[in-house]
């Protein structure tokens, strides 16, 4: 009796979470028929039809990159919670889409859109597993660099990569030193280094400040309310090692600054911060 209530409940959630995808799906449908220019109509219908496609994706990359990359022996079974957070992270990747697409012009809106996308799966690797794989981050890098070049700004995307290395290597020594415990994370310095490549020179100010306030605000919350993040299953040492992943800020900070720099008519206070 216990397990029929189970699987109904079950049922029950996983319709739930399929109904409020195709929801969605139809939300953006209905947006981009509206669309007075017919590419961003094209474009539109395009993320609508990558959102259902992206949360099978991630949830099959989820699933098996730990195990390509040694960290599992096995792929994970798939829970409700791990599930949701897919579609999230996937629901709110389509609406940044389709804010870009809204806000700028179509070529650099679809290399934001490939931006975000890549952040999407690194933040939901780290969320997971407390893991960031160079075979993401760095591909992730290299679009970021070559977009750079494809807007004729190779140089920002460069500084921005560096500057990104630097302040976040340095940040990490800083708490290490000062807490006395080891925070020092390549995958976190290769991802910040990534987003600064996608963001450029002219934006790191704000990712930087965005993702260092999402983070403090995360470990915040987790803390208040006693939720635990993922112990990566690699690592070996005491738990004063086990710290709040961090690609989940980079990935909101670097959507937030790629919004706040193209999107018109925001008020006037991010020209106070540095960079701009």
């Amino acid at each position: 009796m216990v397990i029929c209530m189970g699987g109904k409940e079950r049922w029950r959630s996983e319709m739930g979470d399929k109904l409020l995808s195709a929801a969605a799906m139809a939300v953006m449908v209905v947006w981009s028929v509206l669309a007075r220019d017919s590419t961003i109509s094209v474009a539109g219908i395009g993320v609508a039809i990558w959102f259902p496609i992206s949360i099978l994706l991630y949830q099959c990359l989820l699933r098996w990159l730990p195990v390509i990359g040694g960290i599992r022996t096995k792929p994970v079974a798939a829970t409700s919670q791990w599930k949701r957070e897919i579609t999230a992270g996937c629901l709110l990747t389509a609406s940044l889409s389709i804010a870009f697409l809204a806000s700028m012009p179509l070529p650099s809106a679809l290399a934001d859109i490939i931006a975000i996308n890549f952040a999407c799966l690194c933040a939901l690797l780290d969320r997971r597993e407390g893991w960031l794989p160079n075979y993401v981050l760095i591909p992730m890098l290299l679009t970021g660099l070559l977009m750079g070049m494809m807007r004729d700004n190779p140089n920002g995307a460069i500084l921005g990569a560096t500057a990104a290395w630097v302040v976040t290597s340095l940040a990490l020594v800083f708490i290490s030193v000062s807490l006395r415990a080891n925070f020092l994370s390549g995958g976190d310095i290769t991802m910040a280094s990534a987003c600064g490549a996608w963001a450029g020179i002219e934006n790191i100010s704000i990712f930087l400040l965005i993702s260092a306030f999402l983070h403090w605000l995360f470990c915040i919350i987790m803390r208040h309310f006693s939720i635990q993040a993922t112990r990566p299953v690699y690592l070996q040492g005491p738990d004063r090692a086990w710290v709040q992943p961090m690609g989940p800020s980079f990935a909101l900070g670097l959507a937030l600054a790629l919004l706040a720099h193209n999107v018109p008519g925001l008020p006037g206070w991010k020209y106070f911060i540095p960079g701009y």
